[in-house]
């Protein structure tokens, strides 16, 4: 486990002040995990064992759903509990007010190694289902790039509810944002990843994590999922979906690395020899490569949708390799190519039409 002990106090005004600057300021890769911890009284172990899951499984930031709050099944504040046994910041909000007769709260709520730079909160009335549901939004910044994390529980009872309830929080996320923004959403969605309420988030372009054969996660329980947008600007470096039996429900993580959109390793037109590039010709893709490399070529709505594949992976000779693309995807607008060349990512924006 990372040595979260090990930060040093500072003192001052100023210096607390210039601190509060560097929150939520993450590296390119981080460990994002969704728990349902569920509540005591339904049959999990104690806090202690969840708080001891999540020390030892160590994500950067956890969205964590099922949490009691003050109320007449459980009298403390679990997440400030979990939060002071891993010493990681909280962030609560709250699904049910005045919790079955009590004063208390439940929802859902995040645990993360820093305090997010601002937080955004939507309720879901309850409507036709069975109880009110809540989105919670942390914003923080991963390589100095800004990226937003949004947590939810939906419905157990309908799918047609479960429907209703990701449309509110689609509408509500693009409300303030765009569908170019790097976004994290996890969540026990009480809905397997075939489920039609799924599509809502798929047709607003968002990519399930999923292991190393292609394989959906969670699955024992099959409900529990992680999923981002957009695509090409994310890359999953580990996943794991571990067995423990502090709730009846496991914790699924997903190590993501979040994409540059253009890099310096390859630069784009560059005459230098040590480079590769793209360029566009009419419905032409072209990529120069100045050694023989491992590509993979695919090209994205600017929505951040996969279109599809120009080339697998697969090694390819130095020298301009032509690519057509399919007259499918040929739509007034701008596409952007990406080429993964021996890891590194080279992109072009272009403008196809017919």
């Amino acid at each position: 486990m990372k040595d979260r002990y090990g930060r040093a106090f500072i003192a001052g005004l100023f210096f607390i002040s210039a601190a509060m600057l560097t929150q939520a300021q993450y590296p390119d890769s981080v460990k994002f995990m969704t728990y349902n911890i569920n509540a005591e009284s339904h049959g999990s172990g104690s806090y202690g064992d969840i708080a001891a899951v999540i020390n030892e499984i160590d994500p950067t930031i956890n969205g964590i759903q099922k949490v009691d709050s003050c109320n007449s099944r459980n009298s403390s504040d679990v997440l400030q509990y979990l939060g002071e046994q891993t010493n990681m910041s909280y962030t609560f909000t709250a699904a049910q007010t005045n919790y079955q007769g009590s004063s208390g709260s439940y929802g859902i709520g995040f645990l993360s190694d820093e305090a997010p730079l601002s937080v955004h909160r939507l309720q879901i009335p309850k409507g036709s289902a069975s109880e009110a549901r809540a989105a919670l939004e942390i914003d923080i910044t991963m390589a100095n790039q800004p990226v937003r994390v949004i947590v939810t529980h939906l419905d157990n009872a309908k799918a047609t509810n479960r429907t209703t309830q990701l449309q509110q929080i689609v509408v509500w996320m693009d409300s303030v944002g765009t569908a170019a923004d790097p976004v994290i959403i996890m969540a026990d969605f009480n809905a397997q990843a075939t489920e039609s309420s799924m599509k809502v988030l798929t047709d607003a372009g968002f990519v399930f994590v999923k292991g190393a054969n292609g394989e959906i996660l969670d699955t024992a329980q099959k409900i529990n999922h992680i999923l981002y947008r957009p695509e090409s600007r994310w890359s999953i470096l580990d996943v794991g979906n571990p067995v423990y039996s502090a709730s009846n429900r496991y914790p699924l993580w997903a190590m993501l690395k979040l994409l540059e959109t253009t890099t310096t390793a390859v630069t784009e037109g560059s005459t230098n020899a040590r480079n590769n590039y793209i360029t566009i010709s009419g419905q032409f893709v072209e990529l120069q490569l100045m050694k023989r490399s491992s590509v993979s070529l695919e090209v994205f709505s600017l929505t951040g949708k996969r279109l599809g594949s120009l080339s697998q992976k697969r090694m390819l000779d130095a020298g301009k390799h032509t690519f057509r693309i399919p007259e499918g995807w040929a739509i007034h607008g701008m596409m952007m190519a990406m080429a993964k060349i021996n890891g590194s990512v080279l992109t072009k924006k272009m403008i196809i039409s017919h």
